[in-house]
C-alpha cells in the first residue's frame, strides 16, 4: 500500500511541476539559466518535502512492528517474556559451545492463593514475583513465564555455581517480600547447566524440571541442583 502511495504522490509531484513551468516560470522569465535554477530548487523542495512525509510514515511504521514484536513476546500479566519467546530463544542455542544455565522456578502452594483468596490475589503474587526476578537477574538474563506459575530464567555465560548462586539469592528475594495479610510466598528451584547436565538444550530443560520436582518433593522452599541434593 505505501508504494502506491509513493506512485500517487510521485505523479501529482510531476503535475504540480509542469503546472508550475508552465504557467508561473515560462511566462516571467526568459533566461535560461534562470528558469533552471528556479525550476531545480522547486523541483528538489518538493521531492524533500514528499520524501520527508513518508519517511517519517515509515519510522512510524517500524516503531509500530516493533512494539508488536515487543507484546508477541511479552507475558500481559507479568511483564516478562513469555513460552513464545522462549520457543524462539532456544533455537540459537541448538550450534551454541559456550556456558549457560537453566533455572525452572514453581510459586509454591500457589494454588492455595488462587482458591482461599481469588484469582485477583493469585495473579497479584503472580506478578510479584516475576518482577522481584527479573530485577534480581543480570541484563543479559532472561526471564520467562513458562506456563502457569512456572518461570524460567536462561543465563548466558553462567556456570552451574554461579547458577546457584543466582537461585539462591531470587529464592531469599521471594521469602523476603510483603505479602500483606497473606500468607508468605515461596518458590522452589531447579538448576541444570550445559554442558554439566546435558548436550542440548532439550536435556537441560528435562534435567531443570527434574532438579524442581524434586525440590518440591522435598519440602518446597529449595534450590536444587540437577544430579545433586539441596544446597
Amino acid at each position: 500500500m505505501i508504494r502506491v502511495w509513493l506512485l500517487l504522490a510521485m505523479v501529482i509531484l510531476a503535475i504540480m511541476h509542469t503546472a508550475l513551468t508552465h504557467f508561473m516560470v515560462i511566462p516571467f522569465f526568459n533566461s535560461i539559466i534562470v528558469k533552471c535554477l528556479i525550476l531545480g530548487i522547486v523541483f528538489g523542495l518538493m521531492n524533500y518535502l514528499v520524501a520527508e512525509v513518508f519517511a517519517r510514515k515509515f519510522d512510524k511504521l517500524k516503531k509500530i512492528n516493533k512494539q508488536l514484536r515487543v507484546n508477541l513476546n511479552t507475558d500481559n500479566l507479568t511483564g516478562i517474556l513469555n513460552r513464545r519467546a522462549f520457543d524462539n530463544d532456544i533455537k540459537s542455542l541448538e550450534e551454541y559451545k559456550g556456558s549457560y544455565s537453566l533455572i525452572f522456578i514453581d510459586i509454591d502452594n500457589f494454588r492455595d492463593f488462587n482458591n482461599r483468596f481469588g484469582h485477583d490475589v493469585g495473579d497479584r503474587v503472580l506478578t510479584k514475583v516475576g518482577q522481584t526476578i527479573q530485577a534480581s537477574t543480570r541484563a543479559s538474563d532472561r526471564v520467562y513465564r513458562y506456563g502457569g506459575e512456572e518461570i524460567v530464567l536462561l543465563l548466558m555465560d553462567c556456570k552451574k555455581a554461579n547458577a546457584w548462586k543466582m537461585a539462591e539469592t531470587i529464592r531469599t528475594e521471594i521469602s523476603a517480600l510483603d505479602n500483606e495479610s497473606y500468607p508468605q510466598i515461596t518458590i522452589s528451584l531447579g538448576v541444570s547447566s550445559y554442558p554439566d547436565d546435558g548436550d542440548t538444550i532439550q536435556e537441560l530443560i528435562v534435567a531443570s524440571d527434574q532438579a524442581l520436582l524434586l525440590a518440591k518433593r522435598n519440602g518446597k522452599n529449595r534450590t536444587i541442583l540437577c544430579g545433586q541434593y539441596a544446597k
